[in-house]
């Protein structure tokens, strides 16, 4: 287990990094861990950005949304279809989509 200091003086060494540095670091892992850094067109994802992001966000102790629980076929109930999405028909999704808009009636 770490020294009780390691983990605040990783995070302040972290929020004192370059931008550069950090992309460099998250382009190590994304290289390092296998997983792909361009689409089929050659052109680059942005795993690097949003894995230096997520760790710029640790390091400045974001909190963490809840972990959404996989559904798997035969699992979910009559609330929801095959991907988790709530069921319901076109008025109603058109109503929550208009009470989700800010400042519009």
């Amino acid at each position: 287990m770490a020294d009780a200091r390691t983990v605040p003086d990783l995070k302040a060494a972290i929020l004192e990094a370059r931008y550069v540095d950090m992309i460099a670091l998250a382009d190590f892992v994304v290289r390092d861990c296998g997983l792909p850094d361009m689409d089929e067109q050659g052109e680059m994802l942005p795993q690097q950005n949003e894995i230096a992001a997520a760790i710029f966000r640790w390091a400045a102790g974001a909190k963490l949304g809840q972990r959404t629980p996989r559904t798997t076929p035969g699992t979910r109930d009559e609330t929801q279809d095959d991907t988790g999405d709530p069921l319901m028909d076109a008025a109603e999704a058109e109503a929550r989509a208009q009470a989700a808009r800010p400042g519009q009636d």
